[in-house]
């Protein structure tokens, strides 16, 4: 994999994405608190990307000695248990990012790849910091094999995906697949990762860092790495992993206009140089975030497509080597789904919520909302200087010379 020469020029449909939001003064991600930014990103993704109708659409819960991991299951067509078993980690920093904003990617690649789609809601920051988020991901995607059978899926065509920090989570869980079992993915799909959380590999240059600019990429990394944190360690940054041998090919999709796009490469290399093999799907003048948005992006189409097609044509993986691993263990127990008319108010709401007159109205308030606190917050400073002023002795004064 080579780099670009940087900056590439912005394809004209992201200028006028990015023109139309800062004309409307969308809130930027890094001036939102996470429970705001979160509310954000859910407006954002229902605008933006469309969420084709699948035939089976399922929600559970994972419980794990430290959690319990919501997640959603997609199925669509034929093929009960030859199906390629597709784990997606969603974006978001670790910080925003739901099932719903995941919705529209997972049933597009459920239709388009003919897989049975797992979409994983994993612990998000501050509440839970790094390395939760790690945890969740490994949890459920060991769980998706145990379940495979019952999921109508083949264990031997597990695909471990995600986009942006879902897809250093993807990298993270082949590595822990490939070292511990219970057996290795036959495929990662990493859409536009980060994979070094020092940062030192990514792209300051303020002309790739449009959408996610870099006080949001600070914004995230306050909110998920608190102080104390190694962002060197390899279970958070799978860049500084001591061996990339023997993990599964790797589809890598990389934006031209994207700060984490060297860092992409990086990695790419890396595991190149390892042995694996590696398919890299370069967009150029592409922002961070493009795949999931393609109600305004043609690329986005066209990724979703490729990544389909790879994902069907992926070989299932070898049986294991690795000490203590060997055929994927079936669950003693079987999948308890969530009760089927929450199931359904649950989803009957996100359908609402993509109506253009309802989620243009959640954007609207959204507008108004963050117009009458950065007036408000404007008035309290302009009062606090002013009373400073006020408050200061006359003999302090510079007087005006005579």
């Amino acid at each position: 994999m080579t780099a670009p020469a940087p900056p590439e020029r912005l394809d004209p449909r992201c200028r006028l994405f990015l023109a139309g939001l800062a004309a409307s003064g969308w809130p930027a991600m890094h001036q939102r608190t996470p429970r705001q930014a979160r509310a954000d990103l859910r407006i954002l993704a229902a605008a933006a990307n469309s969420a084709p109708w699948v035939a089976h659409v399922a929600d559970t819960l994972i419980d794990t000695a430290g959690a319990r991991i919501p997640v959603r299951i997609y199925r669509h067509g034929t093929g009960a248990g030859r199906r390629p078993l597709v784990v997606w980690l969603h974006g978001g920093g670790f910080v925003v990012g739901d099932l719903f904003t995941a919705d529209g990617t997972c049933r597009q690649l459920a239709r388009s790849a003919g897989a049975t789609v797992v979409s994983v809601h994993y612990r998000r920051a501050p509440e839970h910091p790094l390395p939760a988020a790690q945890t969740d991901a490994v949890a459920a995607a060991r769980w998706a094999v145990r379940h495979a059978p019952e999921l109508g899926a083949d264990p031997a065509r597990l695909v471990v995906a995600g986009d942006s920090a879902g897809g250093a989570l993807a990298a993270h869980v082949a590595q822990r697949l490939r070292d511990a079992g219970p057996r290795p993915a036959a495929l990662q799909v990493l859409v536009y990762p980060a994979t070094d959380f020092s940062l030192s590999r990514a792209d300051r240059d303020p002309r790739l860092a449009k959408l996610l600019d870099w006080d949001t990429i600070d914004w995230f990394a306050q909110h998920a790495l608190p102080p104390g944190v190694n962002r060197q360690d390899p279970d958070i940054s799978p860049s500084f992993a001591a061996d990339l041998s023997g993990l599964p090919p790797a589809v890598i999709v990389t934006a031209g206009v994207d700060p984490f796009t060297a860092d992409a490469i990086g990695y790419g290399t890396a595991l190149s140089s390892a042995g694996v093999p590696v398919t890299h799907l370069p967009y150029p003048g592409q922002i961070h975030g493009f795949v999931g948005m393609d109600r305004f992006f043609p690329a986005a189409r066209d990724a979703i497509r490729r990544i389909a097609a790879l994902i069907r044509a992926a070989e299932p993986a070898a049986s294991p080597d690795a000490p203590g691993t060997g055929p994927a263990p079936q669950a003693a127990e079987p999948v308890t789904w969530t009760g089927s008319t929450a199931a359904r108010c649950r989803r009957l709401d996100e359908q609402i919520r993509r109506l253009p007159h309802v989620n243009g109205t959640y954007a609207l308030i959204t507008l108004l909302d963050h117009r009458v606190r950065s007036a408000a917050s404007l008035a309290a400073d302009r009062a606090l200087s002013l009373s400073s002023a006020l408050s200061t002795p006359m003999g302090s004064r510079h007087e005006r010379p005579r």
